[in-house]
């Protein structure tokens, strides 16, 4: 009996060419798309832009060629309507979030809106974004700093007005081949549950979205957090399955294309089942059905058509409520778990 070791796993894998996992995720979002499973917000497709920390777990090896860092960022572009990840990228922990959005921007259509968060509000990024015809709703109120406009609109009684920002640096519009103009923003107030101020920026006009629909629109870039939380807390992520930086991108390949095949069949569920809106399905269970089906299911070991129904069921046997406008604050002193020095995972 002869058996496949893993020195010969891991040697193919470092052979297996870097964007076919990519390609069978973008595949797997066009056909999403083409079934009409992406909704539409009168017209827009919502994208939530963020980036979070990665520490794979790792330890010394002098037999691993191009060994992988234990502190790097995983950038993402989410659809928070279907819960599917349009883009993700692994990126030094030296280079800025903006500098990640701004690699991702050709992943953007004509009819998508940008949710970003307060970490990328910059004079150079709006230039960006308006010159490639993006649509954007970003946070700016900025504690201790920000745009001196914004401080003025949080201190008047106005809801909704146009500011014209300072410009930006001309070594910033060189490096990023924008216009070195003051841009022009359209500012929102926004009163938070907690009756917290927001102020959102966005180049999106009256007549397009009101401005009493922003905070529902912010408010659901959030779920690209809880997407993070997923990859990194319930598919572990951070566990990785090889010390070098290409076992780690296979990775991270790998479980954001199975998450997705997740999410894809949670809506399956939802329609099968009749779920009503106010449940969905737990995602966390639904990860470990498809993780015990999958192989089976691409392997092609018994009757695929069955184990997909049978997983489907089991999806939709354990659901989860849903309440509307239900936020809570993050705690103020809180270490995040991180696999340590585990081969496997």
């Amino acid at each position: 009996m002869r058996e496949v070791s893993d020195r010969a796993f891991a040697k193919a894998r470092s052979h297996l060419h870097m964007p076919a996992l990519t390609w069978l995720n973008d595949g797997l979002i066009e056909r999403a798309q083409a079934a009409d499973l992406v909704p539409r917000w009168q017209g827009f497709r919502l994208v939530a832009a963020d980036a979070s920390v990665l520490m794979p777990a790792l330890r010394a090896c002098h037999r691993t060629r191009s060994p992988a860092s234990g502190d790097q960022r995983l950038f993402a572009l989410y659809l928070p309507g279907p819960e599917l990840t349009l883009h993700a990228s692994v990126h030094s922990a030296r280079e800025s979030e903006r500098a990640m959005l701004a690699q991702a921007l050709d992943k953007l259509g004509p009819h998508d809106v940008l949710l970003l968060d307060r970490g990328y509000p910059a004079s150079w990024l709006i230039n960006l974004l308006n010159a490639r015809s993006i649509r954007f709703i970003m946070r700016c109120d900025k504690i201790g700093g920000g745009w001196g406009p914004v401080r003025t609109f949080m201190r008047g009684q106005l809801d909704d007005t146009t500011v014209r920002l300072k410009a930006p640096k001309k070594q910033e519009a060189l490096d990023w081949d924008c216009l070195a103009d003051a841009p022009t923003v359209r500012l929102v107030r926004h009163l938070a549950p907690g009756a917290r101020v927001r102020v959102l920026a966005t180049n999106l006009s009256p007549e397009q979205i009101d401005a009493a629909a922003f905070g529902d629109l912010y408010h659901r870039r959030w779920r690209i957090e809880e997407a993070f939380k997923r990859l990194k807390h319930r598919l572990h992520l951070e566990a990785v399955s090889g010390l070098s930086q290409q076992a780690l991108i296979v990775d991270v390949a790998a479980k954001v294309l199975a998450d997705n095949i997740a999410a894809l069949m949670c809506l399956a569920a939802q329609d099968d089942f009749d779920i009503p809106p106010e449940r969905q399905c737990n995602r966390t269970h639904a990860g470990l059905i498809l993780r015990r089906v999958l192989p089976r299911i691409l392997l092609g070991l018994g009757d695929v058509l069955v184990l997909i129904a049978n997983a489907v069921h089991l999806m939709a046997s354990t659901l989860r409520r849903i309440v509307p406008g239900r936020s809570s604050r993050r705690p103020t002193h809180h270490v995040k778990p991180h696999a340590r020095y585990a081969y496997r995972g």
